[in-house]
């Protein structure tokens, strides 16, 4: 009783045992309570009651009073088992809620609140016109835009009529939530989600000097991470004193409740150079990755294991993590797999390791909760390795960059494919590569990819870029549902490209050169063209086509909006003070807006849900795409005759007002005259005599007319 009443807690919702049952209660109840703090069971005093049966609650001392406060933030509300949830309060709660006068003697039943419609948290999707909204950052200035084809973007306005235009807003970037349905702030003292018709703050997220987000596939989760440990006060409301000293927390984003938090792994390597000063490392992020179905979040440490917690609980699965020697990294399935032959749930994640001693290196499918190893692969003079899932999980590609055994120097590249839904996961391997694949990617559902190679792969950025060159790659066409074997379409050398940009729904790729100072191209290509096909790619399930070639000096990234119908290149004073702004192209490359602004910095399209239409309604709606475009071309028609009028209603109330001024003006004039004795008549043509004096001298009257008229008018439909 030294720390006074202050160490001790109450526990209610306990069974109601007999008193010989008393004491294995008390043992089962104290794995609950030493997992907060320390106590013993002759510190856990539960009362009998009438027929020596307990009442159902205990008094428990802790050695600390901070023990005390954590046992009633973490086990309050935690299950005991089926039917019993604790509920525990401080001993001292009892002073500050029971005093006299403080608790009624007589129950009154709550009162409940009228229903209240929250907002529609998706209200964007109902557009009429099918627009897309995105955040633009420049300055000190956070805006959110409807985008309107060639058009200046329109302010998103609230429904109090505010424009949502914010200074400051943000201190240091925004991003959007996967779905779109927050657009996430940063703030020395957390992070902050906003959305709804009327932008107001959805949730607040506590973590102080967060440094960077990432969300959970559907949003319900979300992780932070800060380089420098959190530091928790002890009367924090959020935040207990487990997360005192970590970097890293995952949240519940619907509570806004830390599920659990952790510190940052030492990264491995040297610490100090030659000369003793600190090594910058950069951290991998995500540090914790998520299954498709949110089910599960995972984290590696290096050349050891991966840990595999279960959601929303965050207990380890199987109370053990996954020892794997040498790990270098590992990636989720990006949604559920479809194994043939395979009934019940899983989840796979795809992993490699290094060769250590005489053992090759390996590439492995491992599936969870069982943790069977499914598939594996040696691999031999092996340099690194890199994971590319396809993004409805039916495949992975395995790049590996191999080097020559007696010179350690990368020679070539292959691509190990993983067929995942086919029976025993054959694997596919592309070694027609002769030089190093310095960036590849996936057609968004779809089975063809692109790739960027060049002779000898940069280790570091060089001003001037090497030359590259692209490739295109697809299936055979094969009878039935299978899927033939990858093929080379074709390749375009003397390139200086070195980023692949999918649009979101197939078919159109964007390959540029980006953070380059000699070169700024942006390739727009077709793998579907509707025209002739050639001889040589008749036998292959993509038509090729070269569409544009766009010029953007500067460009630092680029994005697709989610429909697939426009792409935006941004200049971003965070990485050079040049020409920043952005350019806005159609899917074919065509220049639709160009806007110089002064430090631009972030450009991000708000993402849309999956859609809810089933493929057979997706293939209908592609099947009749041109009955639907005589609409969507006659909604535009009447959109820019609104627009043209517009203009011409400016000019006429222009005219309109500098006919007026002009009338002023001569009017000032003629007064002006006539206090000086001269002829009012401005133009020395009086009623009359002016006219008779004009014609004497054979002066010319002078007639002004204003004339509108449209020269040329063309409407081409571009299929």
């Amino acid at each position: 009783m030294e720390e006074g009443l202050d160490t001790f807690v109450i526990i209610d919702g306990l069974p109601k045992v007999p008193q010989e049952s008393k004491q294995k209660l008390v043992k089962f109840l104290l794995k609950k309570l030493n997992g907060v703090g320390k106590t013993k069971e002759d510190a856990v005093f539960m009362p009998l009651g009438e027929n020596n049966i307990s009442e159902g609650f205990a008094f428990v001392e802790y050695a600390t009073p901070q023990q005390a406060i954590e046992a009633t933030k973490k086990l309050h509300g935690t299950p005991l088992d089926k039917k019993h949830t604790l509920a525990v309060n401080k001993l001292t709660d009892i002073d500050r809620y029971g005093r006299e006068g403080r608790v009624d003697d007589e129950y009154h039943p709550p009162k409940l609140d009228d229903f209240a419609e929250r907002e529609h948290l998706r209200w964007w999707l109902g557009d009429p016109n099918g627009r897309d909204q995105f955040v633009m950052h420049r300055n000190e200035s956070v805006a959110v835009y409807w985008n309107k084809k060639k058009d200046n973007p329109e302010n998103v306005v609230d429904r109090l009529g505010n424009v949502v235009d914010r200074l400051g807003w943000t201190e240091t970037f925004v991003q959007w939530s996967p779905l779109g349905t927050y657009l996430t702030t940063m703030h020395a003292r957390g992070v902050q989600l906003w959305g709804g018709p009327n932008w107001h703050r959805i949730h607040r997220i506590p973590h102080p000097f967060c440094n960077l987000i990432d969300f959970s596939p559907g949003e319900k989760y979300l992780t932070t991470w800060s380089f420098k440990p959190i530091e928790v006060q002890e009367d924090d409301p959020v935040l207990s004193m487990d997360e005192d000293g970590k970097n890293y927390i995952i949240w519940d984003v619907a509570t806004g409740k830390v599920l659990r938090s952790f510190q940052t792994h030492d990264l491995p390597g040297p610490t100090e150079d030659e000369n003793g000063q600190p090594i910058k490392k950069k951290i991998p992020w995500p540090a914790f990755k998520w299954s498709a179905d949110e089910k599960y979040v995972a984290r590696m440490l290096d050349g050891q294991s991966i840990s595999i917690y279960e959601l929303p609980k965050m207990a380890l699965l199987d109370k053990t993590s996954i020892k794997i020697e040498g790990l270098r990294d590992f990636e989720w399935a990006p949604a559920t797999p479809q194994r043939e032959g395979v009934k019940s749930y899983e989840q796979l994640f795809c992993y490699w390791t290094p060769e250590i001693g005489s053992n090759p290196a390996k590439v492995g499918l491992m599936s969870i909760p069982s943790k069977e190893i499914v598939r594996t692969r040696n691999l031999f003079s092996v340099t690194d390795a890199k994971l590319h899932w396809q993004s409805q999980a039916s495949y992975v590609c395995v790049k590996v960059d191999r080097h020559s055994s007696k010179s350690k120097k990368s020679m070539a590249t292959n691509l190990e494919i993983f067929r995942i839904r086919e029976k025993g996961v054959p694997v596919e391997v592309v070694d027609a590569i002769k030089d190093t694949v310095i960036n590849f990617a996936w057609e968004p559902k779809g089975d063809r990819f692109v790739l960027i190679t060049a002779a000898e792969a940069p280790l570091v950025q060089t001003a001037v870029p090497p030359k590259t060159a692209v490739s295109f790659f697809c299936p055979e066409k094969s009878k039935g549902a299978s899927v033939g074997n990858f093929k080379l379409i074709r390749t375009i050398d003397r390139k200086n490209s070195n980023t692949i940009y999918w649009s979101p729904k197939g078919r159109f790729v964007v390959v540029a050169t980006v953070l380059s100072q000699q070169s700024s191209d942006l390739d727009f290509w077709d793998l579907d063209y509707e025209g002739e096909k050639p001889e040589a790619e008749k036998d292959l399930t993509a038509n090729l086509q070269h569409m544009n070639t766009a010029d953007h000096y500067g460009v630092t990234e680029i994005e697709w909006d989610p429909t697939g119908r426009y792409v935006t290149s941004v200049a971003s004073v965070w990485k050079h003070a040049m020409e920043n702004g952005y350019h806005l192209y159609d899917f074919k490359g065509d220049l639709l807006r160009e806007e110089h602004i002064d430090k631009f910095k972030q450009l991000a399209w708000r993402p849309r849900p999956t859609t809810m239409l089933s493929r057979d309604e997706q293939k209908q709606i592609r099947k009749n795409l041109r009955e639907y475009s005589k609409d969507f071309d006659e909604q535009d028609r009447i959109e820019e005759d609104k627009e043209r009028g517009a203009v011409v209603e400016e000019r006429r109330r222009l005219l309109s007002e500098w006919l007026a001024w002009r009338e002023r003006e001569k009017e000032d004039l003629a007064e002006d005259r006539r206090e000086l004795g001269l002829d009012a008549d401005v133009d020395g043509e009086g009623e009359g005599q002016g006219e008779d004096k004009k014609g004497e001298e054979g002066g010319a009257k002078v007639v002004e007319e204003i004339m509108e008229e449209v020269l040329d008018e063309s409407e081409e439909i571009v299929s």
